[in-house]
């Protein structure tokens, strides 16, 4: 826990994955970009989470509450765990209570999850308005419960069944926004080794790891063995590491770089100027990020996420032609190697993927989400 300021702008509160830690990470950028100091901000997550790394390196105060969400099927450890969460979830509520006390912030802002829970619980009690951030094109639950009290929605995308919305476009990270692909190209590829007539694909399959994407990757490495001039960039996740049975680095004959595998990059700006193709998951910061930048991809979403929410995500890509979608319950290792060589030779639509994929991120390059948070804000004030 860093020591809190006592004149706080905003508490930002939410977490446990890093689908809610980066863009509670953006709002802070934006917000700072808007003339509040980053003094002036103070973050309220888990210490379960990804935040309890990611905090740290940013270097925002915070703090860490114990705190746990619902757990979905029967098992007797996921039971107990839900009899556990309420007394766990009382007095996160309470300790969340005595830090806005003491920071008086002029608003509270939710980036959902079950980490963001007792703080909006508590600026509730106290009076303090909220603005709930909504950039998944299907709310989560935290969410969607936020919204019947907050005093504005900030949403990614129309339309919304959630109260007071207004469009802002979602929160992206700094480097990401400003990002220009083309110029940062060629040094890109220099630093990562990779030739630059090369055609390189990254894969990525969201902060925990895919092991349907590893699977399907490893079938891909094989099947460009013959084809000396493209690499693919391969990140696992930390668990996959092992897992996955191809060498960490493989070269062509001619010593070019084919195949590299790392568990996670902190430099994806440098991983996204060196790629071609980009095959993801359709996380909503993910979705965020490829339209922003403007890159080709192939949005593989999670089956298995909640409400199927990650379909949804991608389709607003893939319906506009902004990305292509293969659907996991009809991948195959053939249809998946098949569709990625097949963009690696046509130069001429990957551009307009591209292209498309860019024109539609316009609404999270240009967000007006701080224009919102103030406005909310300043309406406290009167």
């Amino acid at each position: 826990m860093v020591a809190p300021n006592s004149h706080t702008f905003a508490v930002i509160t939410g977490g446990g994955t890093s689908g809610h830690v980066v863009p509670a990470i953006a709002i802070a950028e934006l917000l700072e970009e808007g003339g509040h100091a980053m003094s002036s901000l103070h973050y309220i997550g888990s210490d379960r989470g990804i935040e309890s790394t990611m905090m740290p390196a940013f270097g925002m105060a915070h703090t860490l509450l114990s705190v746990d969400g619902f757990q979905r099927g029967l098992s007797v450890a996921k039971i107990k765990r839900n009899v556990l969460m309420v007394p766990t979830m009382l007095r996160a509520l309470r300790k969340s209570k005595a830090i806005l006390q003491q920071l008086n912030p002029q608003v509270v802002i939710s980036v959902g999850g079950y980490a963001s829970i007792p703080a909006c619980r508590a600026a509730r009690s106290l009076g303090i308005p909220v603005v709930a951030c909504s950039y998944d094109r299907m709310p989560g639950l935290a969410t969607r419960l936020q919204s019947r009290y907050a005093h504005l929605c900030a949403i990614a995308y129309e339309p919304s069944q959630l109260r007071n919305a207004v469009l802002t476009g979602a929160p992206v990270r700094r480097e990401v926004r400003q990002a220009d692909l083309t110029s940062l190209r060629a040094e890109a590829r220099r630093s990562l080794g990779i030739d630059l007539q090369a055609r390189v694909v990254l894969v990525m399959g969201g902060s925990l790891g895919s092991a349907v994407l590893n699977r399907a990757t490893e079938y891909l490495v094989k099947s460009l063995r013959g084809t000396e001039h493209t690499c693919v960039i391969h990140i696992a996740g930390e668990r996959f590491m092992d897992a996955v049975a191809l060498p960490e680095v493989m070269h062509h004959e001619n010593g070019a770089i084919a195949y590299q595998r790392i568990a996670y990059s902190h430099d994806m700006i440098s991983l996204y100027a060196a790629s071609d193709v980009v095959v993801c998951r359709a996380g909503a910061s993910t979705i965020a990020e490829i339209s922003t930048v403007g890159i080709c991809s192939v949005i593989i979403p999670w089956k298995d996420a909640a409400e199927n929410h990650q379909l949804i995500n991608a389709q607003w890509l893939t319906n506009h032609q902004g990305a292509v979608l293969l659907e996991e319950g009809d991948l195959t290792q053939h249809s998946f190697a098949q569709t990625i060589t097949e963009l690696l030779r046509d130069d001429e639509q990957r551009i307009r993927i591209a292209q498309r994929a860019r024109e539609l991120g316009k609404v999270h390059r240009q967000s007006t989400i701080v224009q919102e948070i103030d406005r909310v804000a300043k309406a406290k004030r009167r």
